[in-house]
């Protein structure tokens, strides 16, 4: 298994950064591994998307289940090439702002090919994971004014 995770300060609501998290448009307008996401349906704390985007060089595509927390959306993919993939969204109140950590598992089912793939996609995982973080702080923090 394949873990990235990132953090990330951001001076906006915790609120606010849960909506981020919950938004198509913050990963898609921060250059991220996500290239379009679509709400299927919206229940309560749950939500049902679409993900189309990459995974290094390959084409991907889940759709996943975002469970909404106090401090934390739990992401659990519902359909996917993966044999298994699960992220969680961290929201830890601190001074000046909220830490946002962002934790990707990958379970890429190759047998012992999976080893090598981990190795291979680790770097771009962990820089993936990294500009989605910024890309939602920059979504949280848009339109926060200081102070």
């Amino acid at each position: 298994m394949m873990i990235a995770e990132a953090s990330v300060l951001v001076h906006a609501p915790l609120d606010r950064i849960r909506e981020a998290v919950l938004d198509p448009d913050a990963y898609i307008n921060g250059q991220t591994k996500v290239q379009e996401m679509f709400v299927e349906s919206r229940q309560g704390d749950q939500l049902v998307a679409r993900i189309n985007g990459h995974l290094g060089p390959f084409r991907s595509h889940i759709r996943a289940r975002y469970t909404v927390g106090q401090n934390k959306v739990d992401l659990q993919m519902l359909w996917g090439r993966l044999r298994g993939f699960h992220a969680v969204f961290l929201m830890e109140p601190q001074p000046g702002g909220v830490l946002l950590t962002h934790r990707e598992e990958y379970d890429f089912g190759y047998g012992p090919l999976s080893p090598l793939l981990d190795r291979g996609l680790k770097r771009w995982a962990v820089s993936s994971v990294r500009a989605e973080v910024e890309a939602l702080k920059l979504s949280a923090e848009r339109g926060v004014l200081p102070g």
